[in-house]
């Protein structure tokens, strides 16, 4: 070997170690506060690979103003927090892949009570925050234990996405498409959220089809979930002041076994608006109910109004105004099975249920507040 043909190669060398050295690295995730992976840029693809995140809090992060990233055919797993993060991205695809094994060592906001201080919102497998025009497709999201499946969400003084002391810029979610997932066993949080968290940042237009979730139910008499429990569930919820959704799609999917209602559109704090909701040709089987003891919250189907297939509800009845409002909600050729109540209504207004089928106790059952 020639002099410079060693120098060369010892070059190389050096520059693929640095490579492997800097991979090897937790990376900060832009102004989130957490550290990730792997970071990848506008135009980047992603594929047949498998990240392995262990020690950081995200496998792999797409950051505000990226463009046209593809993963396709990667696994993602052992990191702390999220699998996969995208933040105020746009035509991001994400198929093929299997996310698992995330939410190691998370710290996921409580379900109730006061969000303590570096908690995350939406701590899913996959999450979207401001991101649009995006196609989530074809995965296998399962066994990640921090907060559940998949997520899309806008972002803004709320990062539903990042520890709480972290806000992301103020932009909505528009146009996402989450389709033919398996969503399977995910702990301690829903299989499939769209959630909206700020106001004047609407999350519009955003698909969920042909997705098969799959959690568990309750057991008999129980009063609240495991730790750790497979919640299931797809949730359309509204989560702050004056947030806002509007056309979201929830159609041709499956459920089996879940801790809550089958599917949930939830519209929870004053001023919040969620308009113009279709949830169709939906199969769900063995769903559970609200928890805590009987009465603890009269608009929610709880253990003493049973197991719920469908639960529409608007949170009316506080003393802030304006009340959250659901309206305009077309529930059309849905099955229920082995549930007590097929359709729940609370709160709402506008709203079409018809061709309901299977084998519920009671197809439709409006709460105190009353729904129409």
């Amino acid at each position: 070997m020639t002099r410079k043909s060693a120098i060369i190669s010892i070059t190389l060398a050096f520059i693929t170690l640095g490579a492997n050295c800097a991979v090897a690295a937790c990376l900060a995730a832009g102004n989130t506060g957490l550290t990730t992976k792997l970071i990848l840029a506008s135009n980047q693809q992603l594929t047949g690979t498998t990240v392995t995140a262990t020690g950081c809090d995200i496998g792999v992060y797409i950051p505000p103003g990226t463009e046209r990233v593809l993963i396709n055919g990667v696994t993602v797993t052992g990191a702390n927090e999220h699998g996969i993060f995208a933040q105020d991205a746009s035509r991001v695809t994400i198929q093929y892949s299997v996310v698992t094994g995330n939410g190691v060592a998370s710290h996921t906001c409580p379900p109730a009570g006061p969000a303590p201080p570096g908690c995350i919102a939406e701590n899913k497998g996959i999450e979207l925050v401001g991101t649009s025009n995006s196609v989530i497709t074809h995965n296998v999201v399962s066994h990640n234990l921090a907060d559940g499946g998949i997520g899309v969400a806008d972002d803004g003084p709320t990062n539903p996405g990042a520890p709480n002391t972290n806000p992301g810029m103020a932009i909505g979610a528009k146009n996402d498409v989450v389709s033919d997932n398996l969503v399977i066993d995910n702990g301690n949080g829903c299989g499939i959220v769209v959630a909206a968290y700020n106001q004047a940042t609407p999350v519009e237009n955003v698909q969920v089809i042909g997705n098969t979730v799959i959690g568990a139910a309750p057991a008999p008499g129980q009063l609240f979930p495991p730790e750790n429990a497979y919640i299931g569930q797809i949730v359309v919820a509204t989560d702050g002041p004056f947030a806002e959704i509007f056309n979201a799609q929830v159609v041709r999917n499956k459920l089996d076994g879940s801790q809550l209602p089958g599917i949930v559109v939830h519209s929870n704090v004053f001023g919040d608006v969620i308009r113009q909701t279709l949830i169709q040709d939906n199969v769900i089987a063995d769903s559970g109910y609200y928890p805590g003891p009987p009465a603890t919250n009269p608009n929610d189907p709880g253990i003493s109004q049973g197991t719920t297939g469908i639960a529409l509800i608007a949170e009316v009845g506080g003393t802030d105004t304006p009340s959250p409002a659901l309206t305009h909600t077309n529930v059309s050729s849905n099955t229920t099975l082995n549930d007590t109540n097929g359709v729940w209504l609370c709160g709402t207004d506008h709203t079409n249920v018809q061709q309901l089928q299977g084998n519920s106790t009671h197809p439709y059952v409006a709460c105190n507040a009353g729904g129409n």
